[in-house]
C-alpha cells in the first residue's frame, strides 16, 4: 500500500512560442470604431451595428502582473452605461490556435460560419450580437498566455484571485453600469467556478455551459488513469506564453495519488453563491460530470440548469440559446422584469437514438425525485444483464488485460427510460499482474444487435441539402473516419485503476462514488475484491424489444475526444471479472417510471 505524500513540488515546462505563431496578430494597442455592416471573414455575418474596439488594453493584477483585454462595447455611451460580459481563458483574444482549428473541422463542427461575426473568442460569445443588444464583451488574454504577463497555470485559486481583480477592474470602468458576469464553453466555463468561489462583489451572475470543476477526477487521472495529454496540449500549444507553464503531464506522472496540488485545481462549489444559468449534456466526454456536479455542489439559491442533446460548440450558437441566455442576464446584469424567474428549474433532454429525443422536458430536480435505482446483475454464463434478479450460480468471465473485453446484454420487455447517474459494482480478480486499468461503457442496440447512436452534431445546419450532409457524416463516420467522431454520442462511461478502489465512505453513494485516491491497495494472486466504478450521468430512451450492452475492457472503448492521444494503461496479464451468487457483480441503473 502506497499513501500520498504532503509535499508538493509544482513541475513547469517551456510555455511554448509567441514569435512567429501563425495564429497571433502582434501587439497593437489601439481604439477604433468597427463599422456597422463590416465583414471580417469570407461567408462571415456582417455586423449588425457599430462596435466601439479597444485592442491589448492592459490590467494590472494585485501581484503586479499585467495581463491585457480585448474591449467590446456600444459606442457613444456617454450617458447609458452597460454591463460586460467576459469570455475567458487562454486561447487567444482573436481567436488563437484553438479557432483555426476549428474553422479547419468538418462542416465547422455544425456552427456555420454565416451564423458568427469571426469577432468571438473560441469557445465564447459573439460581440455581434451582445453589443447590438447593449453589452460590453470583455475578451482578456489570462496570465501567462500570449503577451499577458507571467506563467501558464491551472491553479483554481489563482484563477480565481485574477478573475475578482479583473470583475472589480471592469466594473469600475466610466462606461460599465457596475455588473459583471462570465460566459462561454470549455475552459471559458471552468473557470467561472473558482471565480465565483472568491465572491466579487460586482459579479452579479454566471453561466458555466458545459466545464469540468475537478481537474483529476473529470478529466486528467478520472478513475485513477492518467491521462493528462489533452490539459497539457491546451497550456502549451494552444495558448503559447512568453513565461513557463505547469507541466500537468509531469504532475500527472508524479503524483498520481490525491494530495494538495489537485486539491487546489478542484473547484470550492460551496462558496458560489450568486445566480447561475448551467447548461450540460449527455455527450461531452469531458464535461458532462464536471458541470453537473458543480450544478449539485453550488450554493447559489437561484440556479437553472439545462441539459441538450447536442454538443457544446453549436449549442452555444443556436439562436434559441442566444436568446435564452439573454433573457438570463438581461434579467440580472440590466435589472429588466422580464420573464426569466418562471422558467423551470431544470430543462432535460433525453436521447432516443434510433428515434426522437425528448427536448426541454420540464422537471423540478436533478437527480430526478421519481427516479428508481435499479440492479442489472451480471451473468457470466450467458452474458446477461438481469434487472433486479439476483444471478444464483457463481462464475466468471476473463480477458486480455490490454486488448480483451466482455460484453453482457439486457432485452428491454417494455420502453425503459434511464436518466441520472450509473454506476457498476464488479467483482475483481488479476491474473499475472497486481493491478487494473478498467473501463466501461452502456451502449444501445436495436433488436438485431446493431449499435444506435446520437447524431449530436447536426451538420446539416443551415446547408443547402442538410439530409445528404447528414448521410455524409453517418457514411464517414461508419467508415472509421476519425474527424467524425465527435459527431456521434454512445452512452454512460466510466474507468477505474482498482487499486484506487478505496472509498470515501462519508460522501459515497451507490449511484455516486467518491474515491479518496489517497492509496493504492494492489491485488494479491488469487484475491477477489469489489470494485465500485463511477459511471458518468446520462439519459437515454430504449424500446420494446431493444437492448442495453455493458461492455467491461482493458482499454478506453469511447476515446474520441482525443483520437491522437492514447495515454498507455498500468495493464498487463489477465482481467477476471466474477458473477452470480456471493458475487453480486451488477450495472445500477436510475429508472423512471412511466408517468
Amino acid at each position: 500500500m502506497i499513501s500520498a505524500s504532503k509535499k508538493v513540488e509544482v513541475i513547469c515546462c517551456d510555455g511554448g512560442s509567441i514569435e512567429n505563431h501563425p495564429d497571433y496578430p502582434g501587439f497593437n494597442q489601439e481604439s477604433k470604431i468597427l463599422p456597422h455592416g463590416s465583414v471580417f471573414k469570407e461567408g462571415a455575418l456582417a455586423l449588425p451595428c457599430d462596435i466601439l474596439y479597444e485592442r491589448d488594453v492592459p490590467v494590472k493584477l494585485r501581484d503586479g502582473i499585467t495581463i491585457y483585454i480585448d474591449l467590446y462595447r456600444p459606442p457613444g455611451m456617454d450617458t447609458t452605461k452597460v454591463p460586460v460580459i467576459v469570455n475567458g481563458g487562454p486561447f487567444g483574444k482573436l481567436g488563437g490556435f484553438n479557432r483555426a482549428r476549428f474553422n479547419e473541422m468538418p462542416y465547422r463542427m455544425g456552427v456555420p460560419q454565416c451564423t458568427v461575426s469571426s469577432l468571438e473568442k473560441f469557445e465564447g460569445l459573439d460581440p455581434a450580437y451582445w453589443c447590438l443588444h447593449g453589452y460590453a464583451i470583455a475578451h482578456p488574454d489570462d496570465r501567462g498566455s500570449w503577451m499577458s504577463e507571467g506563467d501558464a497555470h491551472l491553479d483554481f485559486t489563482l484563477h480565481g484571485q485574477d478573475g475578482y481583480d479583473l470583475v472589480e477592474w471592469l466594473a469600475a470602468q466610466s462606461w460599465c453600469n457596475g455588473k459583471v458576469s462570465y460566459a462561454g464553453n470549455s475552459w471559458l466555463s471552468q473557470i467561472q467556478w473558482s471565480i465565483g468561489a472568491e465572491q466579487p462583489p460586482h459579479l452579479a451572475c454566471l453561466a458555466p455551459w458545459e466545464g469540468w470543476c475537478d481537474l483529476y477526477n473529470d478529466d486528467a487521472v478520472r478513475g485513477g488513469i492518467p491521462a493528462p495529454e489533452f490539459q497539457q496540449n491546451l497550456l502549451t500549444y494552444s495558448s503559447p506564453s512568453n513565461g513557463k507553464a505547469e507541466n500537468i503531464s509531469a504532475m500527472a506522472a508524479k503524483y498520481q495519488l490525491w494530495n494538495e496540488y489537485w486539491e487546489n485545481r478542484k473547484a470550492t462549489l460551496d462558496r458560489i453563491t450568486v445566480p447561475l444559468y448551467i447548461v450540460s449534456s449527455w455527450t461531452n466526454l469531458l464535461h458532462t460530470r464536471g458541470t453537473l456536479k458543480g450544478y449539485l455542489g453550488v450554493a447559489s439559491e437561484e440556479k437553472w440548469l439545462r441539459v441538450h442533446n447536442s454538443h457544446e460548440w453549436p449549442d452555444l450558437y443556436y439562436p434559441q440559446n442566444v436568446e435564452d441566455l439573454r433573457k438570463f442576464y438581461d434579467y440580472y446584469l440590466k435589472g429588466i422584469k422580464n420573464d426569466w424567474i418562471y422558467t423551470p428549474k431544470v430543462r432535460m433532454c433525453v436521447l432516443n437514438p434510433g428515434d426522437s429525443d425528448v427536448i426541454n422536458r420540464p422537471e423540478g430536480e436533478f437527480p430526478l425525485a421519481r427516479e428508481v435505482s435499479k440492479k442489472m446483475f451480471l451473468g457470466s454464463n450467458d452474458f446477461s444483464l438481469q434487472m433486479n434478479e439476483v444471478v444464483p450460480n457463481a462464475a466468471s468471465t476473463r480477458f486480455d488485460a490490454r486488448t480483451g473485453k466482455a460484453e453482457f446484454f439486457y432485452t428491454c420487455p417494455d420502453e425503459m427510460e434511464l436518466t441520472g447517474f450509473f454506476s457498476l459494482k464488479l467483482w475483481v480478480e488479476a491474473v499475472d499482474t497486481d493491478d487494473l486499468d478498467l473501463f466501461v461503457k452502456v451502449s444501445k442496440l436495436d433488436s438485431d444487435g446493431k449499435l444506435l447512436e446520437t447524431m449530436c452534431i447536426d451538420a446539416g445546419y443551415l446547408q443547402p441539402n442538410p439530409d445528404a450532409v447528414r448521410q455524409k457524416v453517418l457514411d464517414e463516420h461508419r467508415a472509421g473516419n476519425k474527424a467524425y467522431d465527435l459527431f456521434f454520442s454512445e452512452g454512460s462511461t466510466g474507468r477505474l485503476r482498482v487499486s484506487h478502489r478505496d472509498l470515501d465512505e462519508a460522501r459515497s453513494t451507490p449511484s455516486q462514488p467518491v474515491y479518496t485516491h489517497r492509496k493504492e491497495d494492489k491485488l494479491q494472486p488469487g484475491e477477489i475484491v469489489p470494485a465500485l466504478i463511477e459511471m458518468w450521468p446520462h439519459g437515454m430512451l430504449w424500446g420494446r424489444g431493444q437492448k442495453l450492452m455493458l461492455t467491461v475492457a482493458g482499454y478506453n472503448t469511447r476515446p474520441e475526444h482525443t483520437p491522437n492521444l492514447t495515454p498507455p494503461t498500468y495493464n498487463k496479464g489477465t482481467a477476471v471479472i466474477h458473477t452470480g451468487g456471493k458475487y453480486d457483480s451488477h450495472l445500477l441503473v436510475p429508472f423512471i417510471p412511466p408517468v
